[in-house]
């Protein structure tokens, strides 16, 4: 879409992702309160693509991109995106809601329940989406959530498309179509991370027993570009869009990712449970850097980043030859070096932990100020108009 000052945006859902053009993707990792990070970068991205639409206060993203997902903190994000709200509405929210939702209460004790109530997380839910299924019409672009289905042990891509296995009841009756999904539930259920929030129970065979989810970080897609790239090439999902980084383009925002070691001569954990769930967390940080690899292995992207000292970032390698989409991830990285270089400051060991943490409301404002400055300098508007 191209508008001009003064016109009124009114794509629907199934425009965006079926209509003729080259089409958007915007990706959102999770990283609980480190989601504020993700809203400095789409700030910048919301302004230049304003400016570049000539001011109109009616620009949205969801006006831009034709699909939006997330996964954990970055579903809630897209949801509110998708839903047409500005990044300074959502930024709002987030900083109302989460010293709520991260309230510690003294009587919940580590490891006999969740850190935190979850209805304070509910109560915020079902007040933004209200009854909202995925079919409701006040989505007006492609949405997708990365949730994973404990009881079975599988991750579940849940998106708006109505060509998506599952969208619709089947004639026998077998599983409830995924357009009757309520928002609220959905969302929620990709932000249910083990030992913070509670399982989320969703009703997905009719009379059967509740499918019982977990935070989508718990799978191979916290950061969810993949598997929103599979959703638009895969048959079984019937949108086939053209690939080609004339046609295709896709925006990846992270949550402060860091490297998860011990440190070269550390000690390792002093029992076997602790040292299980840093190899847990280990891998899932792994399984982040393997996503990058991947897509900028497929695109050649305009700020690559670095994957290892082995193979560097892959500037100017393309797998086949020839670049499927046009790739570009934004970052703030919560390493030490990384931001001394980036933004001139040095951070004490402690304070670092403290930003690193994934339920840290008070370090909400530290944290986007230091992003705002690094999407400053990361995010321009040649990356979403160039050739």
């Amino acid at each position: 879409m191209t508008q001009t000052a003064g016109q009124t945006y009114t794509a629907s859902r199934d425009a965006h992702l079926h209509g003729p053009g080259p089409k958007r993707i915007l990706a959102l990792d999770g990283g609980g309160t480190k989601g504020i990070i993700e809203l400095a970068f789409l700030a910048r991205i919301e302004t230049l693509l304003r400016e570049h639409h000539g001011g109109n206060t009616d620009f949205r993203l969801a006006d831009w991109f034709d699909l939006i997902g997330g996964t954990s903190t970055g579903a809630i994000i897209a949801a509110g995106l998708a839903m047409g709200k500005t990044v300074d509405e959502i930024t709002q929210l987030y900083l109302d809601l989460a010293p709520v939702a991260f309230r510690r209460h003294r009587w919940r004790i580590a490891g006999l329940v969740s850190r935190f109530d979850a209805k304070p997380l509910q109560r915020f839910l079902h007040t933004q989406f209200g009854g909202r299924t995925l079919d409701s019409p006040d989505l007006k672009t492609g949405f997708a959530i990365i949730a994973h289905r404990f009881d079975t042990g599988s991750p579940w891509l849940i998106s708006n498309n109505p060509r998506a296995p599952y969208w619709a009841d089947p004639p026998d009756a077998s599983y409830l179509g995924n357009r009757h999904y309520h928002m609220a539930e959905v969302v929620r259920a990709s932000t249910a991370a083990p030992g913070y929030f509670e399982p989320q129970k969703l009703n997905v065979v009719p009379g059967g027993q509740p499918a019982l989810f977990v935070d989508g970080g718990l799978s191979p897609h916290n950061n969810p570009s993949l598997m929103l790239l599979l959703l638009t090439q895969a048959n079984a999902f019937g949108l086939k869009w053209p690939v080609g980084p004339e046609n295709l383009s896709l925006i990846s925002i992270g949550a402060g990712q860091f490297r998860r070691g011990i440190g070269i001569g550390a000690r390792p954990p002093r029992t076997a449970a602790m040292l299980a769930i840093q190899g847990l967390m280990q891998s899932l940080s792994s399984t982040q850097m393997q996503t990058l690899t991947l897509l900028q292995w497929l695109s050649n992207p305009d700020m690559s980043w670095q994957i290892n000292s082995e193979i560097g970032d892959l500037s100017g390698e393309l797998l086949n030859g020839q670049a499927m989409l046009r790739f570009q991830r934004y970052d703030m990285l919560l390493e030490e070096p990384w931001l001394e270089t980036h933004l001139g400051i040095k951070l004490a060991p402690k304070m670092l932990d403290r930003l690193r943490r994934l339920d840290g409301p008070d370090y909400m404002p530290e944290l986007y100020e230091m992003a705002a400055k690094i999407a400053a300098d990361q995010v321009k508007l040649e990356h979403f108009t160039g050739p």
